[in-house]
């Protein structure tokens, strides 16, 4: 399994900015739920910390995926 790289502050905020501080999988902004970062493309199936690879999404959403 490839090993997970912590995400710099830097590029978890431009990520953030860029999806508007919105969940891309139900819509949902940030003041109403906590965000986090999601991989398309999980870390165990060869996906980067490239920001094309990466995607806001709120706690519920990313919690409901698998790697």
């Amino acid at each position: 399994m490839p090993e997970r790289k912590q995400l710099s502050k830097r590029v978890r905020f431009a990520v953030f900015a860029r999806d508007n501080f919105t969940c891309r999988y139900c819509g949902r902004q940030s003041d109403t739920v906590v965000l986090v970062i999601d991989h398309v493309i999980p870390v165990a199936g060869g996906g980067t910390n490239d920001p094309e690879n990466l995607v806001t999404a709120c706690e519920t959403c990313n919690q409901g995926k698998a790697d």
